[in-house]
């Protein structure tokens, strides 16, 4: 009760001192804008240690235990394309029957082969034509390369940042104009942060949009905050994952690689600032909560962790899961 008058009576000296000043009492004390955009919780913690369209399932089974009613998979690891290519009403029955609905997909591609350009016409085709009879509306387009001897990255060269531009550019006019569905460029942080970028200044934003998923670009050594508020107009989804620079880093990265993902609030990704951000620039599209892999107990008490840090901590609303 005490701290309830200290804080009524904080805000009435508050508003008496900007009445003083000449300032309204409803600008200096302004409401923050309001949360557009919607929340879910990504599958791949799940479809990382079990890749299959039964772990998909299983996944959507705990995100709806959760009372959170939007999931996005890594679709290379659920192939729901190739699972529901005939079939996509049976996945939308079941969707329905769990109360989980699937808003979009990632899907990496080896962009800068552009030989292998038909076949990623092909898959893009696939996976699109999928989504659209599903209702979803988004491809997060991860970029894929060749295995490298362990410990060592594929260095990515200029002609293949030029192809990957291109590719790019055609593939996302073809879900969007033939599909109306959005493919969102998802950088990871085996890529140069410089790449990242000119990828981004240099795609079509008619065609190719933004994924930004905070965790990668922290890893990169980008500005999570600033590199989200530099490309808010092509930002169409977003990945929310935590990275800490004292881990290990993950085995692709070799013996002095460091850092990886955590449960967001254990790292030093700047989640309030980008709460804010979000609802500054009127994001109405998809964040996606993921984490790559749990170090605790279990997939659940990481799932449950993410959410109380968004609901509690920064005070925003998760996508309800839709009654039976």
């Amino acid at each position: 009760m005490g701290r309830a008058l200290e804080r009524r009576e904080f805000l009435r000296v508050g508003a008496l001192g900007a009445l003083a000043l000449g300032v309204p009492s409803s600008i200096a004390f302004a409401a923050p804008k309001p949360q557009k955009f919607k929340i879910g919780m990504a599958a791949t913690t799940w479809l990382t240690e079990t890749a299959s369209t039964d772990s998909y399932w299983n996944a959507a089974q705990a995100i709806a235990a959760l009372n959170i009613g939007a999931t996005e998979a890594d679709n290379g690891e659920a192939r729901l394309d190739s699972a529901y290519h005939n079939n996509v009403s049976a996945f939308r029955k079941r969707s329905h029957a769990v109360g989980v609905r699937l808003p979009g997909v990632f899907q990496a591609l080896p962009l800068h082969d552009s030989q292998k350009l038909p076949e990623m016409q092909s898959k893009v085709r696939s996976v699109a034509g999928f989504l659209q009879t599903a209702g979803a509306e988004y491809i997060a387009l991860g970029w894929d390369v060749p295995s490298s001897a362990p410990g060592k990255l594929y260095q990515r060269t200029p002609e293949d940042v030029r192809n990957a531009i291109s590719v790019m550019d055609n593939i996302g006019r073809l879900a969007l104009e033939d599909f109306g569905i959005v493919i969102a460029f998802h950088a990871e942080r085996d890529i140069p942060k410089q790449i990242v970028l000119q990828v981004l200044d240099q795609t079509n934003p008619k065609y190719i949009r933004f994924c930004a998923d905070v965790g990668h670009l922290t890893g990169m050594g980008l500005n999570a905050v600033e590199t989200v508020k530099t490309y808010a107009s092509k930002l169409a989804v977003s990945h929310w994952k935590d990275f800490d620079p004292k881990l290990p880093g993950p085995s692709y990265l070799g013996e002095s690689g460091t850092g990886d993902f955590v449960e967001l609030g254990k790292g030093v990704v700047n989640f309030p600032a980008l709460a804010d951000l979000y609802r500054d620039i009127g994001f109405n599209g998809w964040v996606m909560l993921e984490l790559d892999r749990t170090r605790e107990p279990s997939i659940e008490a990481s799932a449950q962790e993410m959410k109380a840090y968004v609901t509690d901590r920064l005070k925003l609303r998760m996508y309800p899961r839709k009654a039976k």
